[in-house]
């Protein structure tokens, strides 16, 4: 079936769940990385759930409807902080149309919405990082969700799943077959 517009009770009906028991969260071993600080520096309770989402800034990846959905459910707002990588950025003036008028309307959607201080969209990350990431949803006991209209593949979710976190993705594609 085609993907469900955003922001309907007919698109939580899109998703699936992959999860490891929730006895399996462990925080990962040593100190916390650096780029953990990044995303903290945003949030009023670092220690709440992280709800992750990491992909580039593109309508197709749902991320107005995953915004959007946080906004609407007040108990999930208070449980949980949502964490969103949106590529790295200077500016806002230096990214692409299409991606600055995505990251823009998450802005206006969390401003609108009062959500500062329960969302975080640190500005970069390196290579490195990617791992540290991931496993911030595994330390705080939350979740990542790739949320996309139509994922063909879907390496986020295999990233995630292979460190262990717990991972929601669309019906749509590829995570259907992982």
């Amino acid at each position: 079936p085609p993907p469900s517009e955003p922001g309907t009770a007919d698109a939580a009906a899109t998703a699936l769940a992959l999860s490891p028991s929730f006895s399996d969260f462990h925080a990962p071993p040593g100190p916390e990385p650096p780029i953990w600080g990044s995303i903290f520096s945003f949030l009023r309770n670092p220690r709440k759930p992280a709800i992750l989402a990491m992909s580039r800034p593109d309508p197709k990846k749902n991320l107005l409807g995953l915004v959007t959905a946080f906004a609407s459910c007040g108990t999930l707002r208070q449980l949980a902080n949502l964490v969103l990588v949106m590529g790295n950025r200077d500016t806002l003036e230096a990214l692409a149309p299409g991606s600055r008028s995505q990251v823009e309307a998450v802005f206006r959607l969390v401003d609108n919405h009062g959500l500062w201080g329960s969302v975080a969209f640190p500005k970069h990350h390196s290579q490195a990082d990617v791992a540290d990431i991931y496993r911030l949803p595994l330390a705080t006991r939350g979740v990542f969700v790739n949320v996309a209209l139509q994922e063909p593949f879907g390496l986020t979710v295999i990233e995630a799943a292979a460190l262990g976190v717990p991972c929601v993705a669309t019906r749509n594609g590829g995570p259907v077959d992982i």
